[in-house]
């Protein structure tokens, strides 16, 4: 059956979700027409690729025999190339193809779409739909029309290609429960390396691998992917780039944990724990610290206590949907992660007779998250001065966070039901007998 063909059929048993999900994807295919009328107005960043400058200019420098990261006067590294020496691999035959920047730049970016366009369908094939080539077709647009995805655009980033990669390793978990023994090893194999190529290139995404720790095979491609990477890496790039990246590390480590209030906008900010870090305390304690640290040891905890059950999608929407919340210098890009994460929820919801609208609920305020943070700081306030609270309530108030607290909590429930330490034990008792 189509895709479509399986969302009509929901009508009648969930309404609300249908009506919720054609609102929405009535939204995202209309973006890329407001994008462009609010680029026209000067409110929308256009397509420069900033970041990915700072790519080509690690690749001259590594060219030219000198240091691929360059150290400012205050002894960080803003503005330098940020990311391990082998992510230059994946963008240098850009620069060898295109002499022009800005071609190589829309290269890279249209290569990146293509990734995630072809892990989507991936994905949706994995749950046995046959997707249509006009569905195709749509499905691309769809994409184009979830503005983190476009503003990573904009600004030459990872966050798509990324996706792309973790919908590929969605794909992965997917086929490795239909599949046959030696099916199962080799997808469940593809599924860890895919997971763990994003974490590689930036430890962001790390929170992502949540699912690893609940298949042997997954993990053990996770690792084989991370040793062929950091391998190669040396081979090409030697030694002493990498010890520097264990400075770029730490000086990023260091200024993880400052952010500024929200209300200072820019498209790309996203500031999920502000009110945390705003709390002053008798000791010197980073709460924020803290509370990530918290979580990832509670997915990381549910992962491993709901080894039995059937809810390796949902722990994988869980550590994927995680990602932005738990980076330390998080962005609106890193949302378009929730695209994947979204996706297995609202088919796995659709499964139980759940609650599928959360999730479409969640993407959609994911979505709307920079443009609708710009509207509470800078729109709202103007109308009357007693609107000027909205401006103080924004840290509460932005819409990817709360779009992002839906779906990492309906994950989190889902895999909590089926968490039990005797379930663990039970297994290991299995295993010895």
């Amino acid at each position: 059956m189509s895709l479509l063909g399986r969302f009509w059929r929901h009508r009648e048993d969930h309404p609300w979700f249908v009506a919720g999900t054609i609102a929405v994807g009535a939204f995202l295919l209309a973006y890329p027409v407001i994008d462009y009328y609010l680029r026209s107005t000067g409110v929308a960043a256009t397509f420069w690729f900033w970041d990915f400058g700072a790519y080509t200019n690690a690749i001259d420098r590594w060219h030219a025999g000198e240091a691929l990261y360059l150290k400012g006067d205050d002894g960080g590294y803003h503005g330098s190339y940020l990311y391990p020496p082998v992510f230059l691999l994946f963008v240098w035959p850009f620069t060898v193809l295109f002499e022009s920047f800005r071609h190589a730049a829309m290269a890279w970016e249209a290569a990146s779409i293509v990734v995630l366009w072809v892990g989507a369908q991936a994905a949706v094939g994995a749950w046995g739909v046959d997707l249509r080539s006009w569905e195709r077709g749509l499905l691309l647009w769809l994409v184009l029309g979830f503005q983190p995805v476009l503003l990573a655009m904009k600004m030459g980033q990872l966050a798509p290609f990324f996706a792309g990669l973790l919908c590929f390793a969605l794909a992965g978990v997917l086929a490795a429960e239909q599949g046959g023994a030696g099916e199962e090893a080799s997808e469940s194999l593809a599924a860890g390396a895919f997971t763990a190529i994003p974490a590689a290139i930036k430890l962001p995404y790390a929170p992502g691998g949540a699912h690893l720790l609940q298949d042997r095979d997954r993990f053990a491609g996770a690792l084989a992917a991370g040793l062929v990477l950091g391998g190669l890496s040396v081979l090409v790039f030697g030694i002493e780039p990498h010890l520097t990246f264990l400075d770029v590390l730490r000086w990023g480590a260091e200024g993880g944990g400052s952010s500024r209030h929200p209300s200072l906008w820019l498209p790309p900010y996203y500031r999920p724990f502000y009110v945390i870090s705003t709390v002053s305390l008798p000791v010197s304690v980073d709460l924020t610290l803290l509370l990530r640290l918290g979580i990832a040891a509670l997915i990381s905890a549910l992962a491993v206590l709901s080894l039995d059950a059937d809810v390796e999608p949902e722990t994988f929407a869980l550590g994927v949907a995680a990602i932005p919340l738990l980076a330390p210098r998080t962005y609106a890009y890193y949302l378009a992660a929730l695209l994947p994460a979204a996706g297995v929820l609202i088919a796995r919801e659709l499964d139980r007779d759940g609650y599928p609208l959360v999730p479409v609920v969640g993407l959609f305020l994911a979505g709307v998250h920079s443009y609708g943070l710009k509207l509470m700081v800078d729109v709202v306030p103007s109308w009357s001065p007693a609107l000027t609270v909205v401006r103080e309530l924004s840290p509460w108030l932005q819409p990817g966070l709360w779009g992002n607290l839906l779906l990492v909590g309906l994950a989190t429930v889902r895999v909590a039901q089926v968490a039990s330490v005797p379930s663990r034990m039970q297994r290991d008792d299995d295993a010895e007998d």
